[in-house]
This record gives structure tokens, C-alpha cells and sequence, in this order.
């Protein structure tokens, strides 16, 4: 992460406002931040962590120094960071608890912390997006966008005084915590978990396994009606039933055979009897065929006869008709020409080529004649409508002149509306304060309730405790006490005395009836225990229910329920009205709106009416011209077709054209050349009439040639009556069918085969007895293969899930060796893992060396190349903890021996805390995915250096700056404000205060 700006008040030492920008002061990489000791250089370190953590740098420290004695008590103390992390740009302000005067009356309150957090699009944004303003949320927020909670970042960013050289120092099991934290490793105590579910996950598998053989050999002994099968000895009975199954199935065969030789002989003796009878019933029938076939010969001939004389009685038939049609035809016609009142010789053509003329001429007038008397109406419709637009045109007129007038007075009562309702804001956020009181009242209450339960609840556990307490010291004095009778129990004759050694006990010890055993004394030591972290909850649900009891009392004050009812219900008025006018402002708006989209449409209105009115005179002049035009061209076309009739129409008829209309003279044009069509068509039809007959007298001619009749009437009396015909067919085909089913018959295979044999001698009744003797022997033998045949199928299968569970039970007693044992050193089993070192611990470990390795590249420029440090899988010298493989020594090349860490000088201990902090912060920064440091702070220490040891250190703290990073030096050495340019110096002043000055 990278500091931008730091701005705090009333913090400290500083009463006033300060405002440091990193970014500037950072440009070259390192900064000083010097002063006197105790003038406020560790305030400005403390008020970056409290920024972000709500907590101060040093262990010690306590947040209610934060609040500067210096400044005036009713100002509010703050600091403000703005700060950059891969998560994005942030802003985030926070206030500590302090104590304000009352506005009424004398003292004080006690004004809760507050916290608010922004995402800022850039550094100088004044607003940004809030992100949260509960305090619980940011503490959160933060650790997540920085990657460090506030243990970590005092590790890796943040260097207090005296704070950075606890790595160093502490014992393994804390630097696993951190290292764990940092590096993110608890995906390995999980692996070394999941490997520990799937070792007790595999075993079950195991035991899974050796079960399912075992129910495998149960089914195969049953179904091979065995007991207690080996399952090596499967294979072996399988065989045995495999042997069993092929002997009676070779029986079942050979029975299988006799018994369908035994049908063959039975089903060829049947066939040859049947045979014998078909061949004797089909001669029968031939003889019967042979004595009817004249009778059919003489039906098949006069059948003949009759079919020639049908082909020319029927074309006689259409002769006769054709005859009748061309008489109707012709008389049709004349009848048709004189009812149209045509002579024979007049030209019906080229009359009706006249008339039809005429109507092509005339015809589309007649739609424009119908459109006259919708004109006429149309024409005076609109010189109405044209007065109707000049009338409303200035009414239009009038009624805009008097808009404006009204506009002004709604605008004005808006404007009057939208002040009153501004105070919507501030009374609403009085109302919400108000609420909030009142419910803390109604808390206050509850709070004192929780603070005499909870001290009640303390006083009980403390007794309990205490008497837990009292029960242990007593088992554990009546144990010591009758250690001797314990010790007499145990001991043999002949075994040496624990106590003196002598082989010999003349006097042995007895234990007591009511002497406490161990497992007495450690539940009773667990009891206490317990009692005491009973105690201990209970005394820290007290000091939270006190500790809200008297936020509750400084937030009321003195405030009671009457004067925050009445505080309610002005807040709420002042709602009510504001809300009133807000809504009459929206009315007001609306009316306004309407108003103005009125005028719009008044406005539009009157020139749509301007417009329509001269369109309408234009349109009305112009159809007044057409309609003359049209009534002259009507009246021509009427004189025209009225001529055109008359000429068409004989003096004896009565078709002139009545009326005087269009539609009327074209109406009878078209009745004439329909009546004129008429005729042709008839005229037509006589003719084609004329012709067929002609036609059909040549076919009738040509028809009897053909079928040998000298005339149409010799055919008709060889015709043959309709009954007689159907009888002497049914006859003939009788016959045929019969015949051909016959020869059929005596051509089959069966029926010849029967002819050449019919001396041989054939008994039914000894093949039949013979077929039902041998099926019954097959069905015997068949059962007993069957029966065979699926117990060696029922025991083959199961003989193959015997197979299966035992492969299975090896692959799985495979498989599970590996997982065991992988888990095992996870675990750090010492059976497979003789160094007792877990996965995640190993892990650490690795990561551990590249800190020490970080750590000793710099440290090997520093102390004249005294010191390196060195890690060890042993406990750390003094310390009673596990061993975690996380120790630590310092190798003095000097006298090429291990110091503790602690051995070493203020000096010493400095630079080498200093160089392991570092190297620590590099190995985060460098990991995938690890954490972005690039800013680091260094408070003190360097007053413990010597000249050429300090150049050291300023060097390695130079090589940082390289890769972008920012590194501030907290420390008053003078020698240093001639190294570093840029600094912050901060001097007391007269008053009692710091001030803070920026050098870029």
C-alpha cells in the first residue's frame, strides 16, 4: 500500500490543524521524520495505524491520548488518510472518543468514535463514493483492501518503537501465527485435514472391501450348494459344475434327437394318408367336369353373339340422339333470332361489333355521374365549414392574449411553495435525531436491567469458581497426603522400594478408602478451570453491559422523555409542512406544465385553423370548375348511347332506352348485347348440332361392317336380355374355376408322390404312439440339463463377484496404503515422519528461510559481516512450547558459535530486528498474490548505531526506493538531517503544543 496524505486535529500534541503529503515527500524514495524526544514524532505514526485501524502503534498505547490537551475542548479531534492499495484509491476519517462541554450548563459529555470510509476516484477527490460510516464494517473493509490486519502491518509496514524487534525476539509458535497469516497457509492445515478425513475415509473403504468378499462367498456357497467355500477353491467348483452341466447337456441332446426323428416319421405318414384322400376327391370332381362341358361350350358362344350385337346397338343409340339434339337445336335458334326481332338475313356480328363500341366509349362515365350529387352537397358542406375555421380562428386569438397573465400567477405561488418546503432536510434529519434519543432512552432501561443480570451472574460465578477452586486443592492435598498408600499398592514381593531401593518391606503402606485418584484430581482441576473461564465471561459481559450503560447515560444527559416528546412532535411538524409544500410545489409544477403545454396547443391549434380555412377555399373553387366539366361530358355520352340504341333496335320491338340518365342508356346498351349474344350462341349450337349427326350416321355404318350384321335391326334381335346374360356367364366361369382348381390339385408334389405309391401300406396310429414315447424321454433329460445348467450359471456369477470384491478389496488396500501413509506425514506421525514437523509447518519453514535469507543479504553489509542468522527445527533455547521447526539463532562468525537473540546489544539487536523486518517485508511483497508494501515507517533506533554501522543501514534502507517503495525514518539523530533532504520536523511550542513543518 502507498501513503498520499495525512491530515489530523486537535490530535496530540498538536492542537492545530496538520497536513502531511507522503506523495510529495516520498518523490525520492526516503524521508526523515525527526524532532526532540516527546515532541509528537510517534503521534504521527500512531495516527496513521488509528486511521486505519482504530488503534495505535505501541502495545501500550491507549487511544485516549490521541485527544490533544492543547487544543480547545469543543473542537472536534479527527485524522483523515488518504491511501492506495491494488483494491483502488481510499479515504478514511475517523474521530476517537473525547469529552466536550455540554451546550447547556457545565461539563461534559462523552462524544462516541465515528469512522467513515470513501472510494475516490483520485487522490484530490473532495467527495468520493461512501463505502460505510459503521465503525465494526470499516475495521473490517480495511483488513481486507490493505491485506494486513493491525498485527500484521506493525510487522511489515509500521515499526514502532520498541515493536519491530518482537519478531526476533518472540518464540516460535507466534512467528508461525504471523507467518501463517502473511503467507496465507492454512490451505496446508487443510490439506493435512482433508488427507486425515480421507486416511479414516479409506480405512472405512478397507473394511468395506473385506466385508463384500466375504457376503460374495456367502452367495457363491449357496448357489453352488456348497459350504464354506475357500475362495481360492472357486475356480475348482466351477470346474466341477462346468463338467456336470456338459454331461447332461449331451444326454439332453442325444434325447432331443430321437424325439425329432420320432415327429418326422409321425408327420410324413400323416402327410402321405392325406395326400391319398385329396388325389381321390379332385378325380371325382374332373369326371363331373368332363360330363357338363358341352352344356358350357354352347353358353361361351352365344355369350359372343351377344357382345357383337351390343357394339352396334349402342352406336345406333347415339344416332338416334344426335338426331333428336340438332332438331331441338335448329328450332332453339330460330326461336331465339325471333324473339331478339332479327330477320334470317340480318348481320348479328356486325350489330353487336356497333354496340359494344359505343358502351366502351361511354361506360366509365357512369361512375362519375354517380359521384354529382355527393359533389353538390360536398361544395356547400364546405363554404359551412369555412365560416366555422374564420369563427374559431378568432377565438383562438383572444384566448392567447390572456395566457401569460395566468402563467405569472402560478410560478409565483411555486416559488412561495419551494421555500417552505426547503427545510424538508433539516427537519427530517431532527426527527431521526430525536428517534435516536428516544430510543437510547427506552435502552437505557434495558442497559441498567443487563448490568445488575450481569452482576448477579458474576457474583454466582465467583462462587462457583471458588469452590471449584476449593475442591481441587482439596484432592489434591489428600492425594499428596496418601501418595505412600499408593506407592504400598503397586508394590511386589521382591521389587525394589521407589523410595529407598530395599528389596525387602516390612511395614508396606495401605491406601485410604477415600484416597482421590489422578483422574479425580484432573476432573476436578477441569471443573476449575472451567468455573474460571466461566468467571472470566461473566466478568466481561459486566464490564460491556457498564461500559453501554454509561455511553447511554453521557449520550442523554439530562434529557427526559417529556422535553423529546415535545422536541417530536415540532421536528414533526416542521416534516408535515415541509412535506405539504413540497407536494404543492409538485402540484403547482404540474399545473405549470399543463398551463404551458395548453398554450402549445392553443398555439398549434390556430394555425392548424389558418391553415385548413385557406385550404379549404383553394379546394372548393377547384372542384366547383371539375364539376361543370364532368356534368358536359355526362350529357354528351347520354346523347350518344340513346343514338346508339335507337340504331340497334328493329321498329317492331319496344327496347328503346327509358329515362334520361347515364347509367340507364348504358344499362339498356347492355341488355341488347346480351339478347345479341344470345342469338349467336344459338346459331352456333344448331350448327354443331348438324354436324354431329352426320358423324354418328358414318360410325354406325362402320360398326356393323365390322361385327358382320348386314343391319342396325338383325343386331338388336341378337341381343342378349340382361338375366340370361349374367346366368350363362356364372355358368361358363364356374366351370373354369373348377377346372383349373382340379388340374391344379393333381399337378401338386403330395398328390403325384401318392399316385406312384398308392399300393404301399401306411399305420398312423404306430407312428403317433412311437413320437409321444420319445418326446417324453427328451422332456426328462432336457429338466435335468437345465437344472445343471443354471446352477453353473448361478455359480459362475457368483464366482465372478467373488473375483471382483477380492480385486477390489487389493486395489483398495493399495490405494489406501498411500493415502495412509500420506496422511500419516502430513500429520507428523512420527512412524513415517521421524522429524514430527506437520505439512503446514513445513511449509512455514520454507518460507521462513527466504525471511532469514532476505534478512541476512542485508545484514551481511552491516556489522562489519558479523552476524547471520540461522533457523532450526529444535525448540528455542528457554522456551517450554511445542516444537514448531520456526527457531531462530544468530551465528557469531567471530567465535563461529549460536547466541540466542536475546544476547545480543541494543545496537546489535536494532539492525538485526531491522534487517529480519525487512526481509520479512520483502518475502511478502514478492509472493504470488502477496501483499503490495510500499510504504514502510522505521521509529527509533538508530541513536544506537555508530557512524559506519549507520551508513549501513541508511544504504540497505536506500536499495528499498528502487523498486518504488517509500521508506520514512522516525528518529532525532542529528547526523541524519544531513543524509535525508526531504523530512518532516516537528518543534514544541511555546504554548505547550508541537507544530509540524514539511521540507520537500
Amino acid at each position: 500500500m502507498y501513503l498520499h496524505r495525512l491530515e489530523l486535529r486537535a490530535i496530540g500534541p498538536y492542537p492545530d490543524t496538520v497536513v502531511i503529503d507522503f506523495a510529495a515527500l516520498a518523490a525520492s524514495g526516503v524521508f526523515l521524520l525527526e524532532g526532540p524526544t516527546g515532541s509528537g514524532k510517534s503521534t504521527i505514526i500512531d495516527a496513521v495505524v488509528f486511521a486505519l485501524y482504530g488503534g495505535l502503534a505501541g502495545e501500550s498505547s491507549t487511544p485516549d491520548r490521541l485527544h490533544s490537551q492543547h487544543a480547545d475542548p469543543a473542537t472536534e479531534p479527527f485524522v483523515e488518510l488518504v491511501f492506495e492499495t491494488g483494491a483502488g484509491l481510499f479515504r478514511v476519517r475517523r474521530t476517537p472518543q473525547y469529552d466536550r462541554p455540554k451546550q447547556r450548563g457545565t461539563g461534559t459529555v462523552r462524544q462516541q468514535a465515528s469512522a467513515q470510509l470513501f472510494r475516490l476516484a483520485h487522490p484530490a477527490d473532495p467527495a468520493g463514493e461512501p463505502v460505510s460510516s459503521r465503525i465494526p464494517e470499516i475495521g473490517l473493509e480495511v483488513t481486507r483492501i490493505v491485506g494486513l490486519d493491525r498485527a500484521q502491518f506493525l510487522q511489515t509496514v509500521v515499526l514502532p518503537q520498541g515493536e519491530f524487534a518482537r519478531f526476533l525476539r518472540s518464540p516460535g509458535e507466534e512467528r508461525r501465527k504471523l507467518l501463517q497469516s502473511l503467507f496465507g497457509t492454512q490451505v496446508y492445515d487443510r490439506t493435512a485435514d482433508e488427507l486425515a478425513a480421507r486416511r479414516r475415509a479409506v480405512l472405512a473403504e478397507v473394511e468395506g472391501a473385506e466385508s463384500r468378499v466375504r457376503d460374495a462367498q456367502s452367495r457363491f456357497a449357496q448357489a453352488a450348494g456348497v459350504e464354506d467355500p475357500d475362495e481360492r477353491a472357486v475356480d475348482d467348483v466351477v470346474a466341477g459344475l462346468r463338467s456336470v452341466a456338459a454331461e447332461t447337456d449331451e444326454h439332453r441332446r442325444a434325447a432331443v434327437s430321437d424325439a425329432e426323428r420320432a415327429r418326422e416319421r409321425e408327420r410324413s405318414v400323416r402327410e402321405r394318408v392325406t395326400a391319398r384322400e385329396r388325389r381321390a376327391a379332385l378325380l371325382d370332381r374332373r369326371r363331373a367336369l368332363d360330363a357338363a362341358a358341352d352344356e358350357v361350350t354352347a353358353a361361351r358362344d352365344r355369350l359372343a353373339l351377344g357382345e357383337r350385337a351390343t357394339r352396334v346397338a349402342t352406336s345406333a343409340d347415339a344416332l338416334d340422339a344426335a338426331r333428336a339434339r340438332a332438331a331441338q337445336a335448329t328450332d332453339a335458334a330460330a326461336s331465339q333470332r325471333q324473339g331478339a326481332g332479327l330477320d334470317a338475313d340480318t348481320d348479328v356480328v356486325g350489330l353487336r361489333t356497333a354496340l359494344a363500341d359505343c358502351l366502351s366509349d361511354v361506360r366509365h362515365l357512369v361512375a362519375v355521374e354517380r359521384t354529382f350529387a355527393t359533389r353538390r352537397r360536398s361544395a356547400a358542406d364546405a363554404a359551412v365549414r369555412a365560416e366555422d375555421l374564420a369563427a374559431r380562428s378568432a377565438a383562438l386569438v383572444d384566448a392567447l392574449e390572456r395566457r401569460p397573465a395566468e402563467r405569472a400567477t402560478i410560478v409565483e405561488s411555486a416559488r412561495t411553495a419551494a421555500a417552505l418546503a426547503a427545510d424538508a432536510e433539516p427537519a427530517r434529519v431532527e426527527v431521526e435525531r430525536v428517534a435516536q434519543l428516544r430510543a437510547d432512552l427506552s435502552t437505557r432501561v434495558t442497559a441498567a436491567r443487563a448490568q445488575e443480570q450481569a452482576e448477579r451472574a458474576v457474583a454466582s460465578a465467583r462462587a462457583a469458581a471458588t469452590a471449584a477452586l476449593a475442591t481441587e486443592t482439596d484432592l489434591r492435598a489428600r492425594r499428596i497426603a496418601g501418595l505412600a498408600g499408593e506407592l504400598g499398592a503397586a508394590l511386589q514381593p521382591g521389587d525394589a522400594c521407589p523410595v529407598c531401593g530395599a528389596v525387602e518391606h516390612p511395614s508396606v503402606a495401605v491406601p485410604q478408602d477415600d484416597h482421590p485418584s489422578a483422574d479425580a484430581v484432573e476432573s476436578a482441576a477441569s471443573a476449575a478451570r472451567a468455573a474460571e473461564a466461566a468467571l472470566a465471561a461473566a466478568a466481561t459481559d459486566l464490564a460491556l453491559a457498564q461500559q453501554e450503560h454509561e455511553r447511554l447515560r453521557t449520550v442523554l444527559g439530562d434529557l427526559d422523555a417529556d422535553t423529546l416528546e415535545a422536541r417530536a412532535t415540532a421536528a414533526a411538524e416542521r416534516v408535515r409542512a415541509a412535506h405539504d409544500a413540497a407536494v404543492q410545489v409538485l402540484d403547482l409544477e404540474r399545473r405549470r406544465s399543463a398551463h404551458d403545454e395548453q398554450t402549445r396547443a392553443l398555439e398549434q391549434e390556430r394555425t392548424t385553423v389558418a391553415s385548413e380555412h385557406a385550404v379549404l377555399v383553394s379546394s372548393a373553387a377547384a372542384e366547383s370548375e371539375r364539376l361543370a366539366q364532368d356534368t358536359a361530358a355526362v350529357d354528351a355520352a347520354v346523347r350518344r348511347a340513346t343514338g346508339a340504341l335507337d340504331a340497334g333496335t328493329s321498329a317492331s320491338t319496344d327496347t328503346a332506352a327509358g329515362g334520361s340518365s347515364l347509367a340507364d342508356a348504358v344499362r339498356a346498351l347492355d341488355d341488347r348485347v346480351a339478347e345479341l349474344d344470345a342469338v349467336l350462341a344459338a346459331d352456333v349450337r344448331a350448327a354443331t348440332a348438324a354436324a354431329s349427326v352426320a358423324e354418328r350416321q358414318s360410325e354406325v355404318t362402320e360398326v356393323c361392317a365390322e361385327q358382320g350384321f348386314e343391319s342396325v335391326e338383325r343386331a338388336r334381335a341378337a341381343l342378349v336380355p340382361a338375366a340370361e346374360g349374367e346366368r350363362l356367364r356364372a355358368v361358363v366361369a364356374t366351370a373354369d374355376r373348377e377346372r383349373a382348381v382340379v388340374d391344379a390339385g393333381l399337378t401338386e408334389a403330395a398328390v403325384a408322390e401318392a399316385a406312384r405309391t398308392a399300393d404301399e401300406p401306411l399305420d398312423l396310429t404306430a407312428a403317433v404312439a412311437a413320437r409321444d414315447s420319445a418326446v417324453e424321454r427328451a422332456d426328462a433329460a432336457t429338466r435335468v440339463a437345465v437344472s445343471a445348467a443354471d446352477r453353473l450359471e448361478a455359480a459362475a456369477r457368483c464366482g465372478e463377484d467373488v473375483a471382483r470384491a477380492v480385486r477390489a478389496r487389493e486395489s483398495t488396500s493399495a490405494r489406501s496404503r498411500a493415502v495412509v501413509r500420506l496422511a500419516d506425514v502430513a500429520a507428523g506421525s512420527t512412524s513415517v515422519n521421524p522429524s514430527g514437523i506437520t505439512l503446514g509447518t513445513y511449509v512455514l519453514m520454507r518460507r521462513f528461510e527466504d525471511v532469514v535469507a532476505a534478512a541476512n543479504d542485508r545484514l551481511r553489509g552491516m556489522l562489519g559481516g558479523r552476524f547471520t542468522l540461522e533457523t532450526s527445527e529444535e525448540r528455542e533455547t528457554g522456551s517450554r512450547a511445542r516444537k514448531t521447526g520456526l527457531a531462530l539463532a544468530v551465528h557469531d562468525h567471530t567465535t563461529d558459535t549460536l547466541r540466542a537473540p536475546g544476547s545480543l546489544s541494543g545496537g546489535e539487536t536494532f539492525t538485526v530486528s531491522l534487517c529480519l523486518a525487512l526481509g520479512l517485508a520483502d518475502v511478502v511483497q514478492a509472493e504470488a498474490g502477496g501483499v503490495a508494501l510500499g510504504t514502510l515507517f522505521v521509529d527509533e533506533g538508530f541513536g544506537t548505531l555508530d557512524p559506519e554501522t549507520l551508513d549501513d543501514v541508511i544504504g540497505q534502507l536506500a536499495r528499498l526506493t528502487a523498486g518504488g517503495r517509500q521508506v520514512g525514518i522516525v528518529s532525532h539523530v542529528e547526523e541524519l538531517k544531513q543524509r535525508i533532504p526531504e523530512r518532516i520536523a516537528v518543534r514544541r511550542t511555546p504554548g505547550g503544543g508541537s507544530r509540524v513543518t514539511t521540507t520537500v
